[in-house]
C-alpha cells in the first residue's frame, strides 16, 4: 500500500492510518507529492495547516497516553509549523553545521529545508530547559508505536541508540566531510554513530556530561552530522548500547529496510 500525501488527503491521515492498521497489507508506504506543484501541501494556507497539525495532535496525545509516566514535549526548529507549546531549538549555542548544510544541500537538494542533520540538539536543548529529569528519550515526528517506552526497551541501562556503529569508517561519506570542513578535526579519532535519531534513551549524568562536553568545545563539533556527533560524544562517556537486540527490525534509514507489522508491539521508523 503506497500513499501519496497531497493536498486532497493530508486531512485524512489519521483515519488512513487506523484504517491500516484493521488490513494485512505487507508493506506500508507513505510519500509526499511533489508534482503537480498545485496539489502539493506546501501550497496549504496558514489556516489549513492549523487544521493539520490539529488532527495531528490525537496522535501525539495517543504517545502521552502510553506514556503517562513521561512528560512528552513537543520540540522542533523555528522554521517549521511546530506543535503548540513547544520547545524551540537556539541554534546558535550549539556547534553549527553550516558548512555541512550546503554540501549536504548539493549533494541531496531533495532533501533541502529539513535539518536533519541537527536532530541531537533536541535532546541538548531539553535538557537545559528540563535539568532535573531521571532520563530523556527522543522520539522523531516519523516514528509510530503502541505501546510505552518502558515496555519495549530495556530502560535499566544508562545510554541506548539503535543501529550503533563504532569505530566509523573513514571512508563513510559523513565523516569524509567533518574531516574535510572541520579544521579541528584530528582532535577526535573512535568516530561512532548511534544510529537513526530517534529511540534514543540518556540518563540524566550522561546527558549533563554530553552537554558540558559539546558547549565547551564547540568548536570541536561543527560541520559532524547528528548521529555521528551524538554517538562520538557519548562514548565519551559511556559504551555505546541498543535498547533491544532486535531493534534493526523496527528502525532504520529507508523505510524499505523494514517489515511494518502493526500487530505486533512496536516502534517503527520512518513512517512518513
Amino acid at each position: 500500500m503506497c500513499v501519496t500525501i497531497n493536498i486532497m488527503n493530508v486531512l485524512y491521515l489519521e483515519h488512513l492510518y487506523n484504517w491500516f492498521q484493521k488490513q494485512k497489507f505487507n508493506n506500508i508506504y507513505f510519500n509526499i507529492l511533489h508534482t503537480p506543484h498545485f496539489l502539493s501541501i506546501t501550497n496549504l494556507t496558514k489556516d489549513a495547516k492549523d487544521l493539520v497539525l490539529q488532527n495531528l495532535s490525537p496522535r501525539f496525545d495517543f504517545v502521552k497516553k502510553l506514556n503517562s509516566d513521561w512528560n512528552i514535549i513537543p520540540v522542533g526548529f523555528s522554521d517549521y509549523e511546530l506543535l503548540p507549546n513547544s520547545l524551540v531549538i537556539k541554534k546558535d549555542k550549539y556547534p553549527n553545521n553550516y558548512d555541512l548544510k550546503f554540501q549536504a544541500d548539493n549533494d541531496y537538494p531533495y532533501k533541502r529545508h529539513i535539518d536533519w542533520f541537527d536532530a541531537d540538539l533536541f535532546l541538548y536543548q531539553t535538557y537545559f530547559q528540563f535539568p532535573n529529569y531521571d532520563a530523556y528519550f527522543l522520539y522523531e515526528y516519523d516514528t509510530i508505536s503502541n505501546v510505552s517506552i518502558d515496555e519495549f526497551f530495556d530502560t535499566s541501562l544508562d545510554f541506548f541508540g539503535n543501529n550503533i556503529w563504532e569505530n566509523v569508517s573513514e571512508s563513510y561519506y559523513w565523516l569524509n566531510l567533518y574531516r574535510l570542513l572541520n579544521p579541528y578535526n584530528s582532535s577526535l579519532d573512535n568516530i561512532s554513530t548511534w544510529g537513526q535519531c530517534t529511540c534514543i534513551y540518556i540518563t540524566n549524568q550522561i546527558l549533563k556530561n554530553v552537554v558540558n562536553e559539546v558547549i565547551n568545545n564547540k568548536h570541536l563539533y561543527c560541520n559532524m552530522l547528528s548521529e555521528i556527533r551524538a554517538g562520538t560524544l557519548i562514548k565519551k562517556f559511556t559504551d555505546l548500547k541498543q535498547g533491544r537486540h532486535n531493534i534493526h527490525e523496527f528502525i532504520s534509514w529507508e523505510k524499505s529496510s523494514i517489515n511494518i507489522d502493526l500487530s505486533k508491539p512496536h516502534f517503527f521508523h520512518p513512517v512518513k
